[in-house]
């Protein structure tokens, strides 16, 4: 049975996650560790598959926390706010949040969960390379038509960004997209001690 204890911060379990900000930094954190193995390990399965539910689960950790938050601070300014509200405003602000939606809860729930992605399939490809390209898994989302078959990787990377839009939206942030702490001390490994403009297939601005 479910208990929470109301005397203590969520931190004293989370550490460093303490507000929706932190956990979409988390959602940074595993949507770049999807992305590394994808460029960098094209041939391994499972570290594919298992850092795909990684960041479904960050996305949907994500709308938890920010719907307490949207919630209490509606209610500070006197204004009406429901859980079912919120969850439409995320639907209809970050598109690809219902994929990681069910793909968590089918993770979560150890059945198949079909409420936001009717129909979706989540597939693991095979493709050849060439002189330029190397072989490489890849994985698909693919919805109910057979029609639509984006990359988990460019899908991924734009919920992330909508998360920050929607975020700043309901104001819960502020401010353009930024490189979370983790990204930056990246850069500066590899490139010294200074801040550098993040490489175009690790930049974490939207892209136009």
């Amino acid at each position: 049975m479910s208990r929470k204890s109301p005397s203590k911060p969520p931190e004293v379990h989370t550490v460093l996650v303490v507000d929706s900000i932190t956990m979409w930094e988390k959602l940074c954190w595993d949507v770049e560790q999807f992305q590394d193995i994808q460029r960098s390990y094209p041939q391994e399965r499972q570290p594919l598959a298992f850092a795909s539910i990684n960041v479904c689960i960050a996305a949907w950790s994500l709308e938890q926390w920010a719907k307490i938050a949207w919630i209490k601070k509606m209610r500070s300014e006197g204004k009406e706010a429901s859980a079912s509200g919120f969850s439409t405003l995320v639907r209809q602000n970050v598109p690809g949040h219902g994929i990681c939606a069910d793909v968590a809860n089918t993770s979560k729930h150890a059945n198949h969960r079909d409420e936001d992605w009717q129909g979706g399939e989540v597939l693991l490809e095979w493709e050849d390379g060439d002189e330029d390209v190397p072989s490489t898994f890849s994985l698909r989302h693919v919805g109910s038509s057979n029609i639509d078959r984006a990359s988990a990787y460019d899908t991924f990377e734009k919920v992330r960004n909508d998360w920050w839009k929607f975020l700043v939206s309901i104001g819960l942030a502020s401010g353009p997209q930024y490189s979370p702490e983790f990204m930056q001390n990246k850069l500066r490994r590899i490139f010294g001690g200074r801040n550098y403009e993040l490489p175009p297939e690790a930049k974490l601005t939207e892209k136009n």
